[in-house]
């Protein structure tokens, strides 16, 4: 016995004959089905919009059921379900509102730049803020090289610069 193709919107099994599979696919009920199942899937807010621009069907709120069913041209919902619909509609917008306003804010690179400035450059500008951090074991050794020295204000009196190039 070959291998059996099972189809899941129509709950079918049959071998998997590429002509089979072929006649299958394209069968009249198996679109149907298909077309069911993604009538399920769709979203609460295009389901709204759709009918909503539907009349609705004579046939099935007369009778209780229409042949074409969700191929039919004309709304199988009633005016008490289009609220409730609408109603879901709303909720899931302000949920979704919700959630977008809990959600971290991230800034802009340049509102994140002007803060940072604001927060290196305090506004009374006696402060010096620099990229690095002097080791507090440091500061009060006298046996270190000039290199390591802890830079202090009066290193930088000396403002007769060398011209270079002479």
């Amino acid at each position: 016995m070959g291998r059996r193709y099972y189809c899941e919107y129509c709950d079918k099994t049959f071998i998997d004959v590429l002509e089979a599979r072929k006649k299958h696919l394209q069968s009249a009920h198996h679109i149907k089905m298909k077309n069911l199942h993604y009538e399920l899937c769709k979203e609460p807010a295009v389901i709204l919009r759709e009918e909503l621009l539907k009349t609705p069907c004579r046939r099935y709120f007369q009778h209780g059921s229409c042949q074409f069913e969700s191929s039919c041209k004309y709304t199988h919902y009633s005016p008490e379900q289009l609220c409730e619909l609408r109603q879901q509609v709303e909720q899931m917008e302000i949920l979704k509102q919700k959630k977008e306003e809990a959600q971290l804010k991230i800034p802009s690179l340049e509102s994140w730049l002007e803060n940072y400035e604001r927060t290196l450059n305090k506004e009374d500008g006696t402060t010096i803020h620099t990229p690095w951090v002097y080791p507090e074991m440091l500061e009060h050794r006298h046996d270190l090289p000039p290199s390591l020295i802890k830079f202090r204000p009066e290193h930088f009196h000396d403002d007769e610069f060398e011209e270079w190039g002479k």
